[in-house]
């Protein structure tokens, strides 16, 4: 009978420690939520970072060819640009 007993405490320890583990894996996974719309927030705001980055691109380049056309002017920059 005292096995009986044992065996019974055994489990429902078992039982008390698996309900205690679950908990705990739920908790974390309803805190997933939060952060993954953190993550997207910082995502959108990259983004919007990156297309900065198209116009850089198309600045540059426009920069580079008005640069050798005045190079290609003959004379100096100076001379070519108007003074503002």
């Amino acid at each position: 009978m005292a096995i009986l007993w044992i065996v019974a405490l055994a489990l429902v320890l078992s039982a008390a420690l698996l309900v205690t583990l679950l908990k705990g894996v739920v908790d974390a996974a309803r805190n997933i939520e939060h952060k993954v719309e953190a993550i997207a927030g910082v995502a959108a705001a990259g983004s919007k970072d990156l297309d900065a980055v198209v116009a850089l691109v198309t600045t540059q380049s426009y920069i580079s060819q008005v640069v050798d056309g005045l190079a290609n002017y003959g004379g100096s920059l100076n001379a070519a640009l108007p003074d503002a």
